[in-house]
């Protein structure tokens, strides 16, 4: 063969590589799973801490027990998740834990999560636990703030001793049938009804804060002068 018609043979290969290159591009890149979102409410069973699971905010809900480091009573301070209801990513892992015979769960491994709803935190006057001694009423209610987080920073502590009862509502404000559980007697002091019928404005005194108590009371409060964290 003479030169020229090597060359023009290693050309029409060339081009014949090319045009198969374009007709036929290369597979993309896979794309990232796309995680499902799930309605979420903190429950509890079996001494467990658990989610109410659902594909709809009508439900049906079903129990799942959440993993992983990023679940919300992993996150979140206890005033904050006790009450929490969540809009979660994540994925089953096909595990089934079972607990003393009591009963069994599947796992949920949360990957992330965010407020389904306004945040609610709730402090706690009379409580032993430091934790629920935090207030946390001058957060906004349409995002979690850095205070909500078991890493931020801490939120201002209740004078315990200062706190007044000064009204009483329904225990979660996003539902007008949820009632106060807890005993209605503190120190001897009857506290107001806790049927949601005595949810009326409440001033407090110059120098109180409104004191949203985990138990539905509305409670006035004086809040301690800044100082170290309480330790855990």
């Amino acid at each position: 063969m003479r030169p020229y018609g090597y060359l023009a043979a290693l050309a029409l290969v060339g081009f014949g590589l090319a045009g198969f290159y374009f007709l036929t591009p290369p597979a993309p890149a896979s794309a990232p799973e796309v995680l499902p979102e799930y309605f979420a409410e903190r429950t509890s069973d079996c001494d467990v801490d658990l989610l109410n699971l659902s594909k709809s905010d009508a439900g049906p809900f079903k129990r799942v027990l959440p993993v992983g480091a990023n679940q919300p009573d992993e996150r979140l301070r206890r005033n904050v998740w006790e009450q929490g209801r969540y809009l979660v990513r994540g994925r089953f892992t096909g595990k089934v834990r079972e607990f003393q015979e009591c009963a069994s769960f599947p796992e949920f491994e949360v990957l992330d999560f965010k407020p389904w709803g306004p945040v609610q935190r709730c402090a706690s006057p009379g409580a032993l636990d430091a934790d629920l001694l935090t207030y946390t009423g001058d957060l906004p209610e349409d995002r979690y703030a850095p205070e909500d987080f078991l890493d931020g920073p801490w939120p201002p502590l209740i004078d315990d001793g200062s706190c007044r009862p000064a009204a009483a509502c329904a225990l979660d404000k996003r539902r007008a049938d949820s009632q106060g559980s807890i005993e209605n007697v503190i120190d001897g002091e009857e506290l107001p009804s806790l049927d949601g019928r005595f949810c009326h404005p409440v001033t407090c005194e110059p120098g109180e804060k409104q004191v949203n108590g985990c138990s539905g009371v509305i409670w006035c409060c004086r809040l301690q002068p800044p100082d170290e964290p309480p330790h855990p």
